[in-house]
């Protein structure tokens, strides 16, 4: 990586990928406070999309 990356961004993506600086896993209320529904799983998504797609 070094060969063709700035040192900054190496540091910053092993601290990314494995410190784990940043969680993305958290679970937020923001679909459901925005929308006024719960959240779909993407498999709840792909099928009532499934159409769009063939």
């Amino acid at each position: 990586m070094l060969r063709t990356t700035p040192i900054e961004y190496v540091d910053a993506s092993f601290d990314f990928y494995v410190n784990g600086a940043i969680d993305e896993s958290i679970v937020r209320p923001t679909v459901e406070e925005v929308t006024g529904r719960a959240p779909r799983t993407f498999g709840q998504w792909a099928v009532a999309h499934a159409d769009a797609f063939r």
